[in-house]
């Protein structure tokens, strides 16, 4: 019988195991189907688009007739002037071009003309009544049509000036004409350099040979850039330094050797994307392995940490072994590698370290590729589907249904408004996709939903059956919708070949952006406000009150991604997705990264929510309170990492460093002590204060016998205190005391010092907290003057301040599971609280380390300072703390006067540590100031032959 019914269980697994994987590959199906469906969409749109760009236009528009100058701008072409418009005689001129930096975080090219002509030369005249005809005059300049090709963006972006202004001192001195033009450079631009030749000839937009300007006099073209770009010469220049070239084009009549100046931006954020032909960078930083060893740590950390939050039938944690974890980790890290070492089609390693910039164009001859629907997949899931499994595994641990149908229509919604919205940027192309994407959407979760009503997995996934099909109806539309946002253009004119948002899609670009991070601003408030005290937790009005607040907050509005020819939603889609809606894709973990820095900071909210609800009682923790704070603690230290991952994943640092956040963890916070941690917290205020009151008597008597002892040396050697009067008094003093004093004492302070002092957890741990705060403020403060460059709030937080976080989170923990940290007494738990975050904070240096920012020495040397100042300091305040709540002064139990001897040693340590410091800062800064700057001597570059002349 009992190898029988083995049997049968066994069978029975293999069915339900049998039917789990039916179920899954259906609703991978279903996805596939609606994917190719949405991958053909795109290609077709693509190749639509380009055979409206193939279709000859007329050579110009209509109303260009009058040939008006208007009408020339109109047309988006170059002005190239006539004879009259050229400078007679006895004129001479310059041009120069500036490359700047804009506020907006953006590259400007500044090109600034200055003219003199002679009092008699008609174009003096023309000009004077004329400003707006600089714009012909410019392109007859030597190296002015050239300029302005370099610069040309069509009829929304001139490359030339438009207007001029015309000085004369009196009637017989020479016309200064001057003019100034700016140009804010697109992404294009800036990729693929800036080159002005200067002496060739150019073809206008028809095809027709535009003649080369030969002008007798001096005249004089220079270009100017800032530290990052780079400037190649072809050609003899008269004068050329680090940042400057000069080219004087004297005697422009005869035939000279030509010049090509070329501007290239060395560091910028577009060159961390090589464009999808180019081979990945042979030398990143760190290696692959050590990226891929970091994320299988992370996942493998993160699981364990979950594991953490399973409940046995009683409710207590069920165990779990990190076994499992671990050789799936293993599994998980052996396929990446392999695939890594034998697909052609997509490098998994270069995903974690870097990005590749994937055209459009790219559609034309191959489908979506892998990459792309793979990071549809990840986006997806980390946007839209996390946020509904949140939920629903929430509800079911409070043990309501999961989800009620009102908060199922609210997870629905976003996804709902996803597709909704790509339609309508899309179009009516797109019609035939979203159906598709909808009906296999509703298939696959109504397969689920069908095969866990009817058992087929089993009766303990039937409870679960409408919060997996919601979720599997959301994987599934998120996953195929974020593959490729879809887009709807046209063209600006027919003559320019430029294309624009429609006003549709220009409108519904962005109701979609802010879809984007609705769920998980959506989950938090269906999490976190049933945790709140009754007057906090607001009615539905107050919850759309603060989802309209968070969801703009939590987008990347400083992004660098800038592009001046596309919306302003488009960087945030390139930000937040991956991609610029009609144009780009960039492929890589920094894609993932903003969404994932959303769920990190929806996740440390969601936590200490859950410290506060359950740590507002006295002398109570609740059942998750220990959980709660290593998670707490894992969150802070991954933070660096989830804000910049592929700045920490390629070091095997990172991996380290998460593995001691997880073993500190646990070792601050031992299992075994749970019990006399319990019974520690319980005590009153009552208990505490008598417990301090005996601690402050036996350190009263232990110091006066410390004190008889040493003053009745002299008066038992003159003899003018009787042994017998010394021996009374020294039974006297030891009476009230046990035999084995020291011991006593030891236990005695390791119960009145160990306790919360009758307080709640909440408040030590905000108090704790608060301390940190300003113990590490110069640090955090530092940080924040120094930060720039971050593309909104969850990146700020998480990696300008993730070692602050990491200081707040032990911090915090030490306040709020005081009684439960390893050692007997303040000053011992800092201890055991300083060895743990200083190897945290050391291993998640190094990524910046590796950087040549300063000297290595200082850096370490300076967060080890600030990690001892914040737990001693903390330890000390926790101890007056606890001291000033039994009504006694510091002084009843820190004997102050044994540490006067160290007063000296320690002040002259710390002067000279200060005084190292200040030497070292000194010194950097005063070489960074007077560091000469590099000006060499004009050089002479390569010469090669000149381009044929008209």
């Amino acid at each position: 019988m009992g190898a029988a019914r083995g049997v049968r269980r066994g069978v029975a697994r293999a069915a339900r195991a049998t039917a789990a994987l039916l179920l899954c590959g259906l609703v991978a199906a279903c996805v596939t189907w609606a994917s190719d469906e949405w991958g053909d969409t795109a290609r077709g749109q693509v190749l639509a688009q380009r055979a409206e760009l193939a279709k000859p236009r007329p050579p110009k528009p209509w109303w260009t007739e009058d040939g008006t100058e208007k009408a020339e701008a109109a047309s988006g072409r170059i002005p190239t002037g006539t004879v009259a418009d050229t400078p007679g005689r006895g004129s001479r001129g310059e041009i120069a071009v500036r490359v700047e930096r804009t506020p907006k975080k953006t590259w400007r090219a500044l090109v600034r003309y200055r003219l003199r002509l002679r009092a008699a030369d008609p174009l003096a005249n023309r000009l004077r009544a004329q400003p707006e005809r600089f714009a012909k005059v410019s392109s007859r300049l030597p190296g002015g049509y050239a300029t302005s090709v370099a610069l040309h963006g069509g009829a929304r972006q001139p490359g030339y000036p438009s207007w001029c202004t015309v000085s004369q001192a009196s009637a017989r001195d020479s016309v200064t004409v001057t003019a100034e033009h700016r140009v804010t450079l697109s992404t294009a631009m800036t990729t693929n350099d800036l080159t002005y030749s200067i002496t060739s000839s150019f073809k206008d937009e028809k095809g027709e040979l535009v003649p080369r300007v030969r002008l007798p006099g001096h005249w004089a073209w220079s270009i100017e850039v800032p530290r990052g770009w780079g400037l190649a010469v072809t050609g003899t220049p008269t004068r050329q330094r680090a940042r400057t070239v000069e080219f004087v084009l004297k005697d422009t009549d005869r035939e000279t050797i030509p010049g090509t100046v070329t501007a290239s931006l060395l560091s910028s954020r577009e060159t961390a994307f090589p464009v999808s032909e180019s081979p990945a960078p042979k030398n990143p930083p760190g290696s692959s392995p050590e990226a891929l060893l970091s994320l299988a740590v992370l996942a493998v950390v993160a699981c364990a940490a979950l594991a953490g939050y399973r409940t046995a039938a009683g409710g207590a944690p069920r165990p779990a072994s990190l076994v499992p974890l671990a050789v799936a980790g293993l599994a998980v890290a052996v396929g990446a590698l392999l695939l890594d070492s034998y697909s052609t089609n997509w490098k998994v390693l270069s995903w974690l370290w870097g990005a590749v910039l994937y055209g459009h164009d790219g559609l034309l001859s191959e489908p979506l590729p892998m990459e792309s629907r793979t990071q549809g997949v990840l986006l997806g899931t980390v946007l839209f589907v996390l946020p509904v499994l949140t939920v629903v595994v929430t509800h079911r641990r409070r043990g309501a249904p999961c989800p009620a149908v009102v908060e199922a229509g609210v997870l629905a919604a976003p996804t709902a408004a996803l597709v909704l919205l790509a339609w309508l940027m899309g179009g009516g192309t797109w019609t035939r996709a979203v159906v598709t994407c909808l009906v296999t959407a509703s298939l696959a979760a109504v397969v689920v939903y069908a095969g866990l009503r009817l058992r087929l997995c089993g009766g303990a996934a039937r409870p679960w059956a409408v919060p997996l099909a919601l979720a599997t109806w959301t994987a599934a539309v998120s996953c195929v919708v974020l593959q490729v946002l879809p887009w709807e253009f046209e063209l600006a004119t027919p003559f320019t070949g430029q294309w624009l948002f429609t006003g549709r899609s220009a409108g519904a670009s962005w109701p979609l952006l802010f879809t984007l991070l609705t769920p998980w601003v959506t989950a938090l408030l269906l999490i976190v406000v049933p945790l709140l005290p009754p007057a906090a937790r607001t009615g539905w009005k107050g919850r759309l009150a603060l989802a309209a607040v968070l969801v703009p907050a939590l987008l990347p509005w400083w992004t660098t991604m800038n592009s001046t020819d596309r919306p302003a939603t488009s960087d945030l889609f390139a930000q937040l997705a991956g991609e610029w809606p009609g144009d780009s894709l960039v492929y890589g973990v920094r894609t993932v990264a903003p969404g994932v820095q959303v769920m990190w900071c929806v996740a440390v909210a969601v936590l200490l929510a859950q410290l506060y609800a359950t740590g507002g009682q006295k002398g109570r923790w609740g059942s998750g309170a220990r959980r709660n704070c290593l998670a707490l603690l894992l969150c802070a230290a991954a933070a660096t990492v989830v804000g910049a991952p592929d700045s920490w994943l390629p070091y095997w640092t990172t991996a380290a460093a998460l593995l001691v956040a997880w073993a500190g963890a646990h070792l601050l916070l031992p299992s075994a002590r749970a019990e006399r941690a319990g019974r520690l917290h319980a005590l009153s205020g009552a208990a505490h204060a008598r417990l301090l009151n005996s601690l402050a008597r036996a350190l009263l008597f232990a110091e006066g016998r410390h004190r008889f002892l040493t003053s009745s040396r002299g008066t038992l050697a003159d003899t003018s205190l009787p042994a017998d009067s010394w021996e009374e008094k020294w039974q006297s003093l030891r009476q009230p005391t046990a035999a084995d004093a020291a011991r006593e004492t030891a236990k005695l302070k390791a119960v009145a010092l160990g306790g919360s002092a009758g307080r709640t957890a909440w408040s030590n741990g905000v108090a704790a907290a608060t301390a940190t705060a300003l113990l590490t403020l110069p640090w955090t403060a530092w940080t924040a003057w120094q930060a720039e460059g971050y593309s909104g709030l969850p990146e700020s937080v998480t990696v300008a301040g993730a070692p602050t976080c990491v200081w707040l989170a032990h911090g915090f923990t030490y306040g709020y599971l005081y009684p439960w940290l390893r050692g007997n007494t303040p000053v011992g738990k800092a201890g055991w609280l300083w060895a743990v975050m200083s190897a945290v904070q050391l291993l998640l240096l190094v990524p910046r380390l590796r950087v040549p920012q300063g000297p290595t020495a200082l850096s370490v040397f300076l967060i080890l300072a600030q990690s001892t100042v914040m737990a001693l300091g903390l330890a000390l305040y926790w101890e007056m703390r606890l001291v000033r709540r039994a009504d006694l002064l510091w002084g009843h139990v820190r004997n102050f006067r044994r540490l006067s001897s160290l007063a000296t040693p320690v002040s002259a340590v710390l002067v000279a540590a200060v005084a190292a410091v200040a030497t070292v800062l000194a010194t950097t800064w005063a070489n960074n100031v007077t560091a000469p700057v590099e000006t060499p001597s004009p050089s002479h570059s390569t010469t090669t032959a000149p381009p044929e002349g008209p």
